[in-house]
């Protein structure tokens, strides 16, 4: 039995069980389980009997019955006859219930060779694009409401978003929007999905598990840490677990001083303006240089803030993987605070190539055509030979600033500057 698919599929039929179901769907969990069959028949190549019989025998106690074979752009049928209260929970649990199924048939070396990963991107896409529509008409049907007509909200009752911040679903979509990063989209998604379970768990009198917020995050350079960080402390205000949602970052120099007494009043100081949000530690393996270094004190500091004050701030660690690893390992305060540790990998030549057309487009220039292939071949080069300082997106960027200021010089004496020439950086301006 894999662990990660127990967890949500129990998150899965949880939802389900509580959920305020209309008459149209007498027996949800009975739907659920015939998709998530389906699902596994779709993605696999060959004769799917074996796999969904073993499936069924691990997971599933219920006989279900004929099992319906569904056809790309297939959308599941309780997703239109979920009532609005119940549909957004049940249909993210969903997917992260199929996202769990997928990859575990996808990374498993006895049966990603007879699993099609076309048609469960092709599936899950379907999916995500189905729910992103039912909430845009969502919104669409509320805006039609006048204040005093405004619906009775659920159980989970994230920020009134007065200040016109973004809202749960926006924030979510913009992590989703983030290139590459697919298993830490996974981690985030479940990771909020468990919180908004413990919330209506709270709200009807039921028993919360205590689940640590703290988090680590574990890569090189460049691979989006700190955007992810960003967006965390925003979906934790959204969903209540945090007042203010600001993140502060900081790194050894930020918590550390010259003095004995000095170290622990600069970490207060930064743990105060921290309270509400979140405090970003990176490269946090650098606090603990040795017995007789002042990062010690900081760490103690840290630990009793994170005891004393345990549901007014979060901490986020980060760095690379094996120092981080030293790092908690050396501590046990530390290790036991930290249970949930989240990879953030390198990009792909191909990702790397996505973020530089994001910032051409962010900035209304294009590549010139003869250059595109040659920057291909460059970002898998760079991927390649993996230099000590490779900065993966951070990289791209730089690369790109470098390019636009080359852009400008060379069109900068042109007796005629046209908008073409405005608009296009070619190969030569990138300086490689």
């Amino acid at each position: 039995m894999n662990i990660d698919i127990k967890n949500v599929l129990d998150q899965l039929f949880y939802v389900c069980d509580q959920a305020d179901l209309n008459k149209k769907i007498p027996d949800i969990k009975t739907l659920v389980i015939k998709e998530i069959l389906s699902f596994i028949v779709y993605i696999t190549i060959g004769d799917s009997i074996e796999r969904v019989n073993f499936f069924k025998s691990v997971y599933f106690t219920e006989g279900v019955g004929t099992i319906p074979i569904i056809k790309d752009g297939h959308i599941p049928e309780f997703f239109y006859l979920l009532s609005e209260g119940s549909r957004n929970f049940i249909e993210e649990s969903y997917i992260n219930a199929i996202i769990s199924v997928g990859k575990y048939y996808l990374v498993n070396n006895n049966t990603k060779r007879n699993t099609d990963s076309e048609k469960f991107s092709l599936y899950l896409s379907t999916m995500k694009n189905a729910l992103v529509n039912q909430k845009i008409q969502t919104r669409e049907n509320t805006t039609v409401l006048s204040k005093s007509e405004k619906p009775v909200n659920s159980e989970v009752t994230p920020s009134e978003n007065e200040n016109n911040e973004e809202t749960l679903e926006e924030l979510l979509a913009q992590l989703e929007r983030l290139i590459g990063l697919d298993g830490v989209k996974f981690e985030i998604r479940t990771l909020t999905n468990i919180l908004k379970i413990n919330k209506i768990r709270e709200n009807r009198g039921l028993k919360v598990p205590v689940i640590s917020k703290h988090l680590v995050f574990l890569g090189n350079p460049g691979t989006g840490k700190t955007t992810v960080a960003r967006l965390v402390a925003k979906i934790y205000k959204q969903l209540g677990v945090l007042e203010k949602g600001q993140l502060v970052e900081v790194d050894r120099a930020g918590l550390v001083a010259g003095y004995v007494g000095q170290t622990a009043l600069k970490s207060q100081e930064v743990i105060q303006e921290a309270m509400g949000g979140i405090l970003f530690i990176d490269e946090a393996y650098a606090l603990a240089k040795g017995d007789s270094d002042f990062g010690q004190e900081a760490i103690d500091t840290l630990l009793k803030a994170m005891e004393d004050h345990r549901n007014e701030f979060v901490l986020i660690v980060a760095g690379y993987n094996e120092p981080m690893n030293r790092f908690l390992d050396s501590n046990p305060g530390l290790k036991s605070r930290f249970n949930k540790s989240i990879i953030f990998d390198d990009y792909t030549p191909e990702q790397l190539f996505s973020i530089l057309v994001l910032l051409c487009d962010s900035n209304d220039v294009k590549l010139e055509e003869d250059s595109i292939p040659l920057m291909k071949n460059y970002f898998k080069k760079i991927c390649e030979e993996k230099k000590e300082n490779f900065a993966n997106g951070r990289e791209v960027r730089n690369l790109f600033e470098k390019a636009f200021s080359n852009q400008a010089n060379r069109i900068a004496n042109l007796d005629t500057i046209t908008d073409n020439d405005l608009r296009e950086i070619k190969f030569e301006d990138f300086g490689i």
